[in-house]
């Protein structure tokens, strides 16, 4: 049976799919010797090195990754070559189950070995969807300029039920994990300045009236856990669904950065509706879609998954679903179903880490990021669809206490060494390059500024210190033997 109502969709899935998968290859670029190469923070070689004498023979299972073969810097960049070009050929209808494929390996290759600054749910959400962009077309090599080739209907269905699961999980979690501030409508209060990288947008949308951030959280709800039911009704109900689901991603595109996973789930709405809720039709999709054989696997091993962690999700003191654990253990490194659900519990104050260092320990200079808020004069960015990761993992650093992110040591270790693809990741180092003798964290407690420190000083935030985070380190505790069990340590 094939979907002849749905060309458009087909279209729209695998263009989307294949310019996620660019997006991602391209913003992690320039940050990626910084943070994986042999002088990054958590460098990959390093770890794979540790894993072989750990793990043997079953870390080519648990970490798998092309990066056993070769993890030198070079290596790194050739990969994330390789996956822009592959998004490239699959984007102009190039073999692109094929090149799907070799996205997906290369993606899945950092995402393994990535740790915690690759952790982030549209990196699953994209190792996820780009598993479905394997049978959205019969394995050959070909070329359809700019095509694509038309939805086996298990297929299309798997992707609604991921949008689904993607967008019914972002509203249960929010209530299932008893946080009062979704419960009593107040949480859109606090969001808007405490998310990871507001946009100059978010400030303003701040100031609005609480009656009205209320409102709009009901919104949101009604949005995440009502609509998504009619994704699967082709008709009016469905255009209307489609409508919300977008409207909300517009709204979090215009009040916050969050890489490409807007991007990425506003094509999975695109995707739902049929030709004629378009009203044309296109002629580059080809009317081959892969054998039902085909079709039936990823139906096979993700919709189990998928339902595992609905119900988890609605009742996770359940023990009803246990039986699904060591499934889904061994389907997990290859990240092929995830749960869902941003801001499960919402921050109601905004720690920032902000980085100092000093030759003398008496005058301090600050190491100024790239996105996230140090100054208070700094213009709130838009960034997205790149994601600046060692900004967002800072912001997550600051929730916790210097011992649980022991990664930070590697960072200073690095500013230490004088690690120039390290310094890259910051917008200031005030000392050009030469590694000071001293360097400390503070944490701080930031807030929007009011309007009219807005217009009087040109503030856009306002802070106050709390405490220093962890020690001062000193240049000479780093000898070489103590930086590499540091770097052991922390990973």
């Amino acid at each position: 049976m094939l979907l002849t109502d749905y060309n458009i969709s087909s279209w729209i899935f695998s263009k989307t799919l294949s310019l996620c998968y660019f997006i991602a290859f391209l913003s992690l670029l320039p940050q990626l010797l910084g943070l994986y190469g042999r002088q990054g923070i958590l460098s990959i070689d390093h770890l794979l090195n540790l894993l072989d004498k750990e793990m043997r023979a079953e870390r080519f299972y648990h970490v798998p990754s092309v990066f056993w073969l070769a993890s030198s810097d070079l290596a790194l960049k050739a990969v994330c070559f390789i996956g822009m070009t592959a998004a490239s050929l699959a984007f102009l209808g190039f073999s692109q189950s094929i090149m799907f494929l070799i996205c997906f390996v290369c993606y899945l290759s950092f995402v393994s070995a990535g740790q915690l600054f690759l952790s982030y749910q549209w990196d699953s959400l994209l190792l996820e969807f780009g598993f479905l962009g394997l049978f959205f077309a019969p394995f050959a090599w070909e070329w359809l300029p700019l095509g694509a080739h038309i939805l086996h209907p298990i297929v299309y269905f798997m992707v609604l039920f991921l949008l689904f699961k993607l967008m019914f999980l972002s509203g249960v979690v929010k209530l299932a994990n008893k946080d009062p501030y979704w419960k009593d409508l107040s949480a859109l209060s606090f969001h808007f300045w405490t998310q990871p990288l507001p946009t100059p947008l978010a400030y303003f949308v701040h100031k609005l009236p609480s009656g009205v951030l209320r409102f709009c959280t009901m919104a949101m709800f009604f949005i995440e856990l009502v609509t998504p039911f009619f994704i699967f009704y082709p008709g009016p109900l469905q255009t209307a669904a489609v409508i919300l689901l977008i409207t909300l991603q517009i709204l979090i595109i215009l009040t916050g950065n969050y890489g490409f996973f807007n991007i990425l789930t506003i094509g999975l709405c695109l995707g739902v509706l049929p030709d004629s809720t378009w009203g044309f039709k296109i002629n580059w999709v080809e009317n081959t879609p892969v054998s039902t054989v085909m079709a039936l696997v990823p139906l096979i091993l993700v919709v189990p998954s998928s339902l595992f962690w609905i119900a988890k999700s609605l009742a996770e003191k359940s023990k009803m679903w246990d039986f699904m654990l060591p499934y889904m253990r061994f389907f997990y490194p290859f990240r092929i179903c995830n749960p869902y659900g941003l801001f499960a519990v919402m921050t109601r104050v905004r720690p920032e880490l902000v980085l100092e260092g000093s030759n003398d320990g008496v005058h301090w200079e600050t190491y100024e990021f790239k996105h996230k808020p140090t100054s208070l004069k700094k213009f709130p960015t838009i960034v997205a669809p790149h994601q600046p990761r060692l900004d967002w993992q800072m912001w997550f650093a600051a929730l916790e206490s210097f011992n649980e992110n022991l990664w930070l040591q590697n960072l200073l270790t690095r500013i230490f060494e004088g690690s120039q693809d390290v310094l890259m990741l910051f917008e200031k180092d005030p000392f050009k390059g030469q590694p000071p003798k001293a360097l400390r964290f503070l944490r701080y407690e930031y807030k929007f500024s009011s309007f009219a420190e807005l217009r009087k000083d040109g503030v856009w935030w306002t802070r106050e210190l709390i405490a220093p985070y962890g020690p001062v380190f000193q240049r000479e505790e780093f000898t070489d033997d103590e930086s590499s069990q540091k770097n052991a340590e922390s990973l």
